[in-house]
């Protein structure tokens, strides 16, 4: 019986692999259709401004049939996503003595425009520091000028 096994199993044939996969892509591959999907989203008339800045944030706000713009003043404690579409920035501000913070999408059709309303000089890439302090302490980082 173990004869028989051996000599079948010595001429079972096993196909062999073939690449048959297809080439790859030339020319138009899916990265390079996000990439430019992307493009047509971005702003071309960004500011610049960077973290340490106090900004005003021009919003645009829907309330029922109708649009108006809305504003909000405060230190941008942190930036994130480089230039691309992803990239964002937070803005703190004191609004009756509770800390307000709003996250914003550089590339949004919601924002308006963005003012910076003075520079200022910090030594870190985000201040969430800012979140422990009270009072003034609180609103104001050291001038660029």
């Amino acid at each position: 019986m173990s004869e028989i096994a051996i000599v079948v199993k010595k001429h079972l044939h096993y196909p062999t692999k073939t690449n048959s996969s297809p080439p790859p892509p030339t020319g138009n591959t899916t990265m390079n259709i996000i990439d430019k999907i992307e493009q047509e989203q971005l702003k071309e008339n960004t500011t610049d401004f960077n973290v340490g800045d106090t900004v005003k944030v021009h919003t645009r706000v829907v309330e029922g049939g109708k649009e108006r713009i809305q504003l909000f003043q405060g230190i941008v404690i942190g930036k994130r996503g480089g230039n691309g579409l992803n990239s964002g920035f937070t803005v703190r501000k004191i609004s009756y003595g509770t800390g307000v913070e709003r996250v914003f999408c550089q590339h949004s059709p919601r924002i308006d425009k963005v003012e910076v309303v003075s520079r200022g000089k910090v030594r870190r890439a985000k201040l969430n520091y800012l979140r422990d302090r009270v009072g003034k302490r609180a609103t104001t980082v050291k001038s660029a000028e």
